[in-house]
C-alpha cells in the first residue's frame, strides 16, 4: 500500500454510546434513597388512611 493510499484511508468509527448513560455511584444513591422515601410515604399514607375515612 503507498503512503498516498494510505492518508485517503477512512479513519475507524468511533465507538458506539452506551445506551444508558452512565451516572456515578453517588447519584444512583440518592435516587435509591428517593425511591423508599417515595416508597415509604405512599405505605403510610395507606396506613392512615382507613382511620380518616
Amino acid at each position: 500500500m503507498t503512503a498516498q493510499a494510505k492518508s485517503n484511508a477512512t479513519n475507524p468509527p468511533e465507538a458506539n454510546p452506551p445506551d444508558a448513560p452512565v451516572e456515578s455511584g453517588k447519584q444512583i444513591l440518592i435516587n435509591w434513597i428517593i425511591v423508599a422515601l417515595g416508597l415509604g410515604g405512599i405505605a403510610a399514607a395507606a396506613a392512615l388512611l382507613p382511620e380518616v375515612l
